[in-house]
C-alpha cells in the first residue's frame, strides 16, 4: 500500500535538482583544481589566489596549503547541499532549513573563485533559495507536518459499481398488455467488469531516480579512490618509478613533484571516499524507504 500524502510541488522538485547539480558542479571544480595543481594552468590559478598572501608576507608553501584548505572546504560544502537537496526532496523540514542555510556560504564562497561560471552558478543558487520557501513549496511542508488539514480526496480506486436492481419478484402487469421477459442479469456471485479494469501506471518517482544515479556514481568513484588508497600504501616507490620511466610524465616534473602529486591525490583520494560513502549510505536508504511505501 501506497503513504497518502499530497502530491510534491514540481517547482520543489526542479528547485533540487538544480541544487543538487550546482553541488556538484562546485565539487567537480575544486576536484579539477586540485588535480591539475601542477600544471601550467593549474600554477597560474594557484597564483592568483596566492600571490595577494605572499604579497602581504604569508609564506608561499602555507599560501598554497591555505588554498587547499579553501578547495576543500568548496567541496565538502558542494557534497552537503548535494544531500541536503536530497532530503528536502523528500519532504525533510530540516533539511530545507539547512539547505536554505548552507547554500548562500556555498555561493559566497563560489564567487571568491576568478570565473565567471562560478558567479553565474552562484547566482543561481541564491535564485534557488528563494524558490524553497515559495507558497506552493510552504504549503506542502504544512501538510507534512500536519500544521494545515489536508484537502478532501474523492475515492477514484476502485471504480464505483453500478446500482444493483431491487431483489424480488417482479411487480404484476395488466393481462392485456404484452408480456415483458426480465433482462438476464449475471450471476449475483460473478463480480461487475470494473472491478477488474487495470489500474494506472504509477508515475516515475525523481527521487528514486535521482538516488539511482547518486548510488551508481558514488560506488564507481568510491571504488577508485578504494584502488588508488591501497596502491597507494602497498606500492608507492613503483608508482612514482613507473611515472618517471614511462612516457606520461608529460609537463616533465621531477620525483619531487611525482611524489607530491601523489601525495595530493591520496589527500583527495581520503576526502571523497567518505563523502561516496555517505551518498551510498544515504542513497540506499533512500531506495529502501522507497521500496517499503511501494
Amino acid at each position: 500500500m501506497t503513504e497518502d500524502r499530497p502530491a510534491r510541488p514540481h517547482r520543489l522538485v526542479s528547485t533540487c535538482l538544480y541544487l543538487g547539480a550546482i553541488g556538484v558542479f562546485q565539487v567537480v571544480q575544486a576536484l579539477l583544481v586540485l588535480t591539475d595543481w601542477y600544471s601550467t594552468e593549474g600554477q597560474e590559478r594557484v597564483a592568483r589566489f596566492t600571490d595577494p598572501l605572499v604579497k602581504d608576507g604569508v609564506d608561499r608553501g602555507d599560501a598554497e596549503l591555505i588554498f587547499r584548505i579553501f578547495l576543500g572546504v568548496f567541496a565538502f560544502l558542494g557534497a552537503v547541499v548535494l544531500v541536503f537537496a536530497i532530503y528536502t526532496a523528500m519532504g525533510h523540514a530540516v533539511s530545507r532549513i539547512m539547505l536554505t542555510i548552507v547554500t548562500p556560504i556555498l555561493a559566497v564562497v563560489g564567487m571568491l573563485q576568478d570565473s565567471i561560471a562560478s558567479v553565474v552558478v552562484s547566482l543561481l543558487a541564491l535564485f534557488c533559495v528563494f524558490q524553497l520557501w515559495h507558497p506552493d513549496v510552504r504549503r506542502w511542508f504544512d501538510l507534512l507536518s500536519g500544521k494545515e488539514p489536508a484537502p478532501a480526496r474523492s475515492t477514484e480506486w476502485p471504480p464505483p459499481l453500478p446500482p444493483t436492481p431491487p431483489a424480488g419478484p417482479p411487480a404484476a402487469q395488466d393481462p392485456g398488455a404484452p408480456q415483458q421477459w426480465p433482462a438476464q442479469q449475471p450471476p449475483q456471485w460473478a463480480p461487475h467488469p470494473q472491478a477488474y479494469a487495470s489500474r494506472p501506471p504509477a508515475p516515475t518517482d525523481p527521487i528514486k531516480v535521482l538516488s539511482i544515479i547518486a548510488l551508481i556514481i558514488s560506488s564507481i568513484v568510491a571504488a577508485g579512490c578504494a584502488f588508488f588508497l591501497v596502491m597507494y600504501g602497498v606500492a608507492r616507490e613503483e608508482l612514482v618509478q613507473q611515472q618517471l620511466d614511462s612516457g606520461m610524465n608529460w609537463m616533465n616534473l621531477s620525483e619531487a613533484e611525482v611524489r607530491d602529486s601523489y601525495h595530493d591525490l591520496a589527500v583527495l583520494s581520503w576526502v571523497v571516499l567518505p563523502l561516496c560513502l555517505v551518498a551510498i549510505l544515504v542513497s540506499t536508504v533512500l531506495l529502501v524507504r522507497r521500496r517499503r511505501r511501494d
